[in-house]
């Protein structure tokens, strides 16, 4: 099977982009704007974002990684999870 790995890339980055550029000229409008709450509210959406995106980056860079050996207890005592049989 090949193709991209996300469908409609070019749409979805398109359109994020639209949204993030639409609602920073929104952000604007409302600072100047000098409503003390919906101040707030810009700011506070701006603020979420960043802690969004921090996460995200946090994520990816650690989420990722696995490891490369098999981590199945073996059953015997020397694991850190000794798996013994039970006897009837």
């Amino acid at each position: 099977m090949t193709g991209p790995i996300i469908p409609h890339q070019r749409i979805v980055v398109s359109a994020s982009v639209a949204a993030i550029l639409g609602y920073m000229v929104f952000s604007v409008w409302a600072v100047a704007s000098g409503d003390p709450a919906l101040k707030g509210d810009v700011i506070g959406t701006w603020k979420s974002f960043a802690v969004l995106a921090f996460g995200f980056w946090l994520g990816s860079s650690s989420g990722g990684k696995a490891k490369d050996t098999d981590t199945r207890p073996t059953g015997t005592p020397n694991d850190p999870v000794s798996v013994e049989p039970v006897q009837p």
